[in-house]
């Protein structure tokens, strides 16, 4: 009886001991399972509200970045135009392209200047009535006004634009690019860098070399010339009949003018025009 009474005691206190660690237990299991599914709640919460906000946020950034790479363009095409008036200041002749820019005149790669930031060609164009244009033959006054170039990209799609004739580069002139952002059109004028030098005869005789490039009477009448020419351009004038050497010579800066008069003493035939002559 005893032992049965001792084995009862064991066995009770066994499964005493048994029932507090399901007493102890339980809570701790209660608050592991109820922190699990409120941190898996407030996940989805959480989720939910990235997802409206991202709604929201998402096409305002994207608006932002597509709004700075139009900007960036615009500068770009901004200092390849300040490489192109750098290139006829130094060189007295228009690039035949853009890569002739590279490295020299925009600091760039040859890709990173022909292509925008997104791949896409970059286009220049001479207005055609001048793209011939040398500086020892210059500009005639008629044409002042087409000493233009355009630079024209997309930053989408190829631009493809086709400029042969003056008319579809006065297309592109006004094109209203403004309903396409991603179109990029810069309008450049090279026009203030020209000076005019206009060169007459008052008789027979005389020859004169502009840029280099001689004109010669061959004993007739020089025939009268008005033509824009560009800073720097060097002009030489012979009182011979054929160009050797020059009694004056200077470098075009401002708008000049001369004329030969065979009547004036040798020496001092080339006389500024609208003033008689001059001692040599």
């Amino acid at each position: 009886m005893l032992e049965r009474i001792k084995n009862r005691g064991i066995k009770t206190r066994e499964q005493r001991t048994a029932h507090l660690e399901v007493v102890l237990l339980t809570p701790h299991a209660s608050r592991l399972t109820s922190s699990t599914g409120f941190t898996l709640v407030e996940l989805i919460g959480v989720l939910a509200i990235l997802a409206i906000l991202a709604s929201f946020i998402t096409p305002n950034v994207i608006n932002q970045l597509r709004s700075a790479r139009r900007d960036a363009e615009d500068h770009q095409l901004a200092n390849i135009a300040q490489g192109i008036e750098l290139f006829i200041r130094q060189t007295r002749s228009l690039p035949s392209n853009l890569a002739a820019l590279s490295p020299d005149y925009v600091a760039v790669s040859l890709g990173q200047l022909t292509n925008n930031a997104n791949g896409f060609l970059r286009y220049f164009f001479v207005q055609p009535n001048i793209s011939g244009y040398t500086n020892a033959t210059g500009i005639t006054p008629a044409s002042l006004a087409d000493s233009r170039f355009l630079l024209i990209t997309n930053l989408t799609q190829q631009a493809n634009p086709s400029i042969t004739t003056d008319a579809e580069f006065e297309t592109w002139w006004n094109t209203d690019e403004t309903g396409t952002p991603d179109l990029k059109i810069h309008r450049g004028q090279f026009g203030q860098l020209l000076h005019l030098l206009s060169l007459s005869a008052d008789g027979v005789g005389g020859s004169y070399a502009v840029d280099g490039s001689p004109t010669n009477s061959g004993g007739g009448t020089l025939a009268s010339r008005a033509t824009y020419h560009l800073t720097g351009t060097t002009v030489a004038l012979d009182e011979a009949n054929t160009f050797g050497t020059a009694e004056i010579q200077w470098t075009l800066t401002t708008d000049a003018g001369y004329q030969f008069d065979p009547d004036c003493p040798s020496g001092s035939q080339w006389r500024v025009i609208s003033s008689g002559c001059y001692a040599p």
